[in-house]
């Protein structure tokens, strides 16, 4: 969620990983959409786009980062971490707030057949997420300061939207693993949070290796 705190939770990790784990190899990456407007300053007719529609044009800005940087820095580190990735192209397809929930769900649906073909096929194993749900208070703040003119009930219904496609998201038959922060903790705790779950994953793949 854009305004939640991701991105400083992302830049913190970027010097403090390498010195925690000081004999493991990193790689970070920008957020691939990153370039992107707020969806709620989209013109009339982007946002009017059926939803299964903007996800496949985003999935090729994916397609071509995993292709391009993804999996190359799969082979050389240990750990790569992405200030956001396949759920980031979940969330901008489903942005629009007056969109119908059945048109959500087709495009939901879709991106986890994609997500199989194009990441779980093409040998990236399933990235572990880090998501961060902002307070309702910061994110009105934020939405407020960011689109001119939205009102209050715009942007709970905004809120409410992505909160809603995020849980889903993280349903146990989709096979997405992540943990989500509470807003009420601090960079810092989210940041002890990551390095215990990148201590599991690379003891894992030291056993696995034994």
């Amino acid at each position: 969620m854009r305004g939640s705190g991701r991105t400083k939770l992302f830049k913190q990790l970027g010097p403090l990983l390498p010195d925690v784990f000081g004999n493991q190899t990193f790689a970070f990456f920008e957020d691939p959409f990153g370039g992107l407007p707020h969806p709620l300053l989209w013109a009339t007719e982007e946002c009017g786009r059926d939803p299964v529609s903007r996800l496949f044009s985003l999935w090729s800005v994916l397609n071509e980062f995993n292709i391009k940087h993804l999996r190359p820095a799969l082979a050389s580190n240990d750990v790569v971490l992405v200030d956001g990735y396949g759920l980031n192209a979940l969330l901008y397809s489903t942005a629009c707030a007056g969109g119908s929930r059945e048109d959500d769900e087709n495009a939901i649906q879709m991106h986890h057949e994609i997500v199989r073909a194009r990441v779980i096929k093409q040998g990236i194993p399933p990235p572990e997420y880090f998501i961060t749900l902002g307070g309702h208070n910061s994110l009105v703040d934020y939405l407020q300061e960011n689109v001119p003119g939205i009102d209050i009930a715009e942007c709970y219904a905004f809120i409410r939207k992505e909160e809603r496609v995020i849980r889903d998201y993280f349903r146990p038959e989709t096979g997405q693993r992540g943990q989500i922060f509470d807003h009420s903790l601090s960079i810092d705790d989210m940041a002890e949070d990551v390095i215990l779950a990148i201590r599991q994953h690379l003891d894992q793949k030291r056993q696995a290796a034994a």
